[in-house]
């Protein structure tokens, strides 16, 4: 029997930091692929930190192409943006779940301000524009933009293969990206880390679809883990 294909889609780093995250027990159940819709590049920005209350990190990729913390306060969204703030010398305050969280625990806090959104050209949430509206001056400095890319060939033989092909799907772009570049998803079983993410797919059909109960990395793990064990995807 051919074994379903797992194929990951987020930026390539993410992509193995993912799969270096599940199970021996699932891995030995499916076909590693890994196609990123998603290329970090970075952009040479600099980042003033003088006067600055604090930072916010919606991403690792942020931490990642930013500057050291040295001990400047940060906030972040995902405890793997929180542990990469960490260990760039960011004190982090308090990490939340998603951006939509976040910008209500900021704003019960009461930072120092003004604070600094470090984030990717494209982005969801409106988070400074958000947060200053709320009377917490927030700036945006771009350190790095997300290029768009096309799946890779074992990633479209997977999908018409007629075997089942399991795909975990981050955010809401790189769902429409996967929707435009494939237009029979028939065999396709999309884990999706929210409603919004399963939303972006349209009204194409799919072989299955699952949503996260929590808008996290290890929520998603847990729901494709807990699937494959109970033999859900077929």
């Amino acid at each position: 029997m051919t074994k379903p294909a797992l194929i990951l889609t987020r930026p390539r780093l993410a992509c193995t930091r993912f799969a270096q995250s599940l199970s021996p027990k699932l891995l030995s159940r499916v076909t590693l692929v890994i196609s990123p819709l998603l290329q970090i590049e970075p952009v040479d920005t600099p980042v003033d930190l003088d006067g600055v209350g604090g930072v916010i990190f919606t991403s690792a990729n942020g931490v990642m192409h930013g500057p050291d913390g040295d001990g400047v306060t940060a906030y972040c969204v995902g405890e793997i943006t929180a542990e990469a703030a960490i260990a760039r010398g960011w004190r982090v305050q308090f990490h939340a779940p998603d951006a939509a969280r976040l910008v209500p625990m900021l704003v019960q806090h009461g930072p120092a301000t003004p604070l600094l959104h470090l984030r990717g050209t494209h982005q969801r949430g409106d988070v400074a524009d958000k947060l200053t509206q709320s009377g917490l001056l927030t700036h945006v400095v771009v350190l790095y933009d997300q290029k768009a890319l096309p799946l890779t060939d074992a990633a479209q033989a997977a999908l018409v293969s007629g075997a089942p092909a399991i795909v975990p799907l981050f955010s809401p772009r790189t769902a429409a990206q996967f929707a435009d570049q494939v237009p029979d998803m028939a065999n396709a079983i999309i884990i999706a880390l929210s409603d919004a993410v399963a939303e972006a797919l349209g009204s194409k059909e799919v072989r299955q679809l699952l949503v996260a109960a929590e808008p996290t990395a290890t929520s998603l793990r847990f729901t494709l883990e807990t699937a494959v064990d109970w033999n859900r995807l077929a």
